[in-house]
């Protein structure tokens, strides 16, 4: 292996470059003849696998460390099964599953995540990795692939093809998710809100504006092609409007300015509040986790215990497709190889994933489920003891679960470049810069050339395209 080099190496190194660099400029200005193109952007190399010896790489021998975000269930539901599984069902000689929640935030996950990977740590055993990362995980070495029994039978179409990577299986669905529109019962005279704040979710958003609108901003068979054209109104009207077609009534109701700052959690807020500011609210869209979240608040029901609120998959297609998957870590240790393995498997049982539905609302990634509460199957959960929290009926779950397949089965999903990252960075600044009113027809489609090359991985110049 190659010594790293020194820091006064690297100062001689960026000296020299800027010496020839002067060189080349003096000799370009006494040259004659007109201008030459600037060369292509370089293509940007997937990371290295590091060299760490498994006995330096840290981590937990007696643990197996689970990395996730927040659990945003009801009664933290998803912490319950952990603890079932280390006190009740787990194989004695297996290590302790542990739980480590990281952050809330996708964008802050991700990078934590991967910034361990690349240095080689086996800090984390097990990933509940977003979809749109796995691309960036698989190809990047982060993660490694696992063998499915059965090849997935009984898994969700969507949720299972994103975890599929260069046709391997790199991650197992955990949780689906898809857009779904929320909407007061007791007040139809607000606006709509949507989360347009400046992250992923901002995004997820502004895709959906577009292509639930009638545009087109993805296309191909893994979603890396860009299909912005400024000769298509329809794109632009879509992304531009201040409407948002009900899927209940076809009729259009007006998105609220507001959307720009709120994100997920202060949305729900609102909704339930009924208001932003000074400003009415009756609309909402949001992932599937919302519905328990206002169903266990008693504002949300009636005298009668009946909902204040309703929900519908989005009538079109064009929503973006989410949720989890669990990897494992190129990195674990080969002792916890099997456990892993046993734990993905509980996780994606039936029952566990029935009752993170029905007792945390997280969206089930297996058919079954979907078609034994559809059917007004399934069981409902109990009520605690001394809680105020009013837990969804089966009749409930019943019309959530039908709802959220629909969405599911619609449902796009975002591109599978490992590059994703920075194509949602570039295509979020120039949507948010177009309700900013601070960006141009012609300077958003002329974005395609920057969007198209950061989905290639090809280093943008320091010039914003918007």
């Amino acid at each position: 292996m190659k010594p790293p080099v020194s820091n006064h190496g690297l100062l001689a190194l960026g000296c020299g470059a800027l010496l020839m660099l002067l060189i080349l400029l003096l000799q370009s200005r006494g040259s004659a003849g007109p201008p030459q193109p600037a060369p292509p952007a370089a293509a940007v190399t997937p990371i290295p696998m590091p060299s760490t010896p498994q006995e330096e790489c840290g981590g937990h021998d007696g643990e197996l460390v689970v990395a996730t975000g927040n659990d945003v269930s009801t009664g933290s539901v998803r912490r319950e099964v952990f603890d079932e599984w280390n006190d009740l069902i787990k194989p004695a000689a297996d290590p302790t599953a542990k739980l480590l929640e990281i952050s809330g935030s996708t964008d802050v996950r991700r990078a934590q995540m991967a910034a361990l990977a690349q240095a080689g740590s086996c800090e984390y055993d097990v990933l509940v990795l977003d979809v749109a990362w796995v691309t960036e995980f698989a190809r990047h070495g982060y993660i490694q692939p696992i063998e499915l029994d059965d090849q997935g039978a009984g898994f969700l179409t969507g949720p299972l093809e994103a975890g599929q990577i260069d046709g391997e299986q790199y991650g197992v669905p955990f949780a689906a998710d898809a857009p779904l529109e929320y909407r007061r019962l007791d007040r139809q005279s607000g606006g709509y809100l949507l989360q347009l704040d400046d992250n992923e979710m901002g995004t997820i958003n502004f895709l959906e504006m577009i292509e639930l609108g009638g545009g087109k901003v993805l296309d191909g068979d893994d979603r890396t092609r860009v299909a912005l054209d400024d000769d298509r109104d329809d794109t632009w009207e879509a992304l531009r409007s201040s409407k948002r077609v009900l899927s209940s009534t076809e009729e259009g109701v007006t998105v609220l300015r507001e959307s720009l700052q709120v994100d997920e959690d202060r949305s729900v807020v609102a909704f339930k509040e009924g208001r932003i500011g000074e400003r009415p609210v009756s609309y909402m869209r949001n992932w599937p986790i919302a519905f328990h979240q206002l169903a266990s608040d008693p504002r949300m029901r009636g005298p009668d215990m009946k909902l204040l609120f309703g929900v519908r998959a989005p009538a079109a297609d064009g929503g973006v497709l989410g949720g989890s998957v669990l990897a494992i870590s190129r990195h674990i240790k080969p002792n916890k190889l099997d456990p892993a393995m046993r734990l993905i498997k509980r996780l994606t049982s039936q029952e566990v994933q029935a009752r993170l539905f029905a007792c945390g609302g997280y969206s089930p990634v297996l058919t079954e489920v979907y078609e034994r509460y559809q059917a007004g199957g399934g069981h409902a959960c109990p009520r605690q003891d001394g809680s105020d929290i009013t837990n969804a009926s089966l009749p409930e779950l019943a019309t959530l679960a039908s709802e959220i397949r629909k969405s599911i089965e619609r449902a796009q999903p975002r591109p599978k470049s490992p590059y994703y990252a920075q194509f949602s960075e570039v295509f979020r600044r120039c949507a948010r810069g177009v309700w900013e009113q601070r960006v141009t027809k012609e300077a958003f489609f002329s974005s395609v050339g920057a969007l198209e090359a950061a989905l290639n991985g090809r280093v943008p110049d320091d010039r914003p395209p918007c």
